[in-house]
């Protein structure tokens, strides 16, 4: 049997989806740029040079980047940002009592193109509709 979260940690389950909804999209995209950067990388043996003597974003030939490597700068970010939204995920998931199955659902939402984005608006449909309901209960039952 499923455990409910507790009225009184409600609003800390809203802070918590506000967060987790920022991170899964700014991970999301990360993701995205990242597989734009490792195809660039291993299909087209290039990287992507911010400010260098191409220009001011260029695909330069693997190995030959003069100035700033944005095709490392993307892998930094989005590994660091990644941690910052399994943070996020487990904030979440606490709040909500799931089991662990969803956790790691959303966990894979970090690591899977895309899918960050459709278990972002599928939690927060759930976790809304949740609250509103539970809300309008606690009150009727308060009457």
């Amino acid at each position: 049997m499923a455990l409910a979260p507790k009225p009184e940690t409600f609003p800390q389950i809203r802070s918590g989806l506000k967060f987790y909804q920022v991170t899964a999209y700014i991970t999301g995209v990360m993701l995205l740029l990242l597989c734009a950067e490792m195809i660039a990388k291993y299909w087209f043996g290039s990287e992507i040079e911010l400010g260098g003597a191409y220009g001011f974003l260029a695909l330069v030939p693997d190995g030959t980047v003069q100035a700033v490597n944005l095709s490392t700068g993307i892998l930094i970010v989005h590994g660091w940002f990644y941690v910052i939204y399994l943070i996020a995920c487990f904030r979440l998931w606490t709040f909500m009592r799931w089991n662990l199955p969803r956790l790691l659902l959303m966990a894979t939402g970090g690591v899977v193109p895309f899918l960050s984005f459709i278990v972002e608006v599928r939690l927060s449909r759930t976790i809304n509709s949740y609250l509103t309901n539970r809300e309008a209960e606690l009150a009727e039952a308060a009457h």
